[in-house]
């Protein structure tokens, strides 16, 4: 198989990806998001014991 046997199976792109898309004005942007809560990080976890078994 030559270079050239592998061109000719190749897909096109359907889109220019080697230019910037076009500016986004700041209005059009999301001024934020509602998140959740985080979780606790010592959710279902004894922290005595832990501190207490800790070799450090």
């Amino acid at each position: 198989m030559t270079a050239e046997d592998d061109r000719r199976g190749e897909v096109e792109p359907k889109q220019d990806y080697r230019s910037l898309p076009p500016v986004v004005r700041l209005d059009e942007t999301v001024a934020s998001v509602e998140s959740d809560v985080p979780p606790d990080p010592a959710a279902g976890r004894n922290v005595d014991q832990h501190r207490a078994l800790r070799d450090d």
